[in-house]
């Protein structure tokens, strides 16, 4: 028995499904690999190296955090800046506290001298007490339109369920009619 060539070119479209597939798999995992490589470097590039106390560490790590950096590249907190000036004001920030500053000392020092829209964090007062209530105000909203909806559908549904009980539907066919439809199919049988 001879095996014609569409054979051959679907077994040759298998593999080459299948080496694709490869081919897909072994990229998604290299750019997990590669994002988890970028993501290790970088968190090891924003570490202080020069902190030896914890408190300090995580005081510093609070100010990169919370504070945009003022050299006008980007709207970035310090810790992601990667500008000279955002090195600067690290080592700057580093100094204060094992001088023996606080954080919000240095923190009210910095938005002093270069401004409140340096702030990351926004505060809760004013008008941004609106912007930190309102999701759950929506959710609130939407949870009781959900709740009024389902009760209005639930009530309809069990007043048609007791209206439905007591009378007998008008679209229920008589048994005169289905024995006529079945005597018109056995004659239709009979004459085929």
């Amino acid at each position: 028995m001879k095996t014609g060539r569409f054979e051959r070119i679907t077994t040759s479209n298998g593999f080459l499904i299948l080496n694709s597939v490869l081919i897909v798999i072994f990229l998604i995992a290299c750019s997990f690999v590669v994002t988890g490589c970028v993501q290790t470097g970088a968190s090891q590039v924003a570490e202080p190296k020069d902190v030896k106390d914890a408190t300090v560490k995580s005081d510093l790590d609070e100010l990169l955090t919370t504070v945009y950096c003022y050299c006008g590249c980007t709207r970035e907190t310090i810790e992601v800046c990667t500008c000279d000036t955002a090195m600067n004001i690290e080592n700057d920030f580093r100094d204060r506290l094992l001088a023996g500053e606080t954080v919000e000392q240095i923190r009210t020092d910095y938005l002093d001298t270069y401004g409140p829209q340096y702030y990351a964090v926004m505060p809760v007062e004013g008008i941004n007490l609106l912007a930190y209530a309102m999701p759950i105000i929506i959710l609130i909203l939407i949870g009781g339109v959900v709740f009024v909806v389902l009760r209005r559908s639930t009530r309809s549904m069990q007043k048609t369920a007791a209206a439905g009980a007591h009378e007998v539907p008008d679209s229920q066919v008589s048994n005169e009619a289905v024995n006529k439809i079945e005597a018109e199919l056995e004659r239709y049988k009979r004459e085929s």
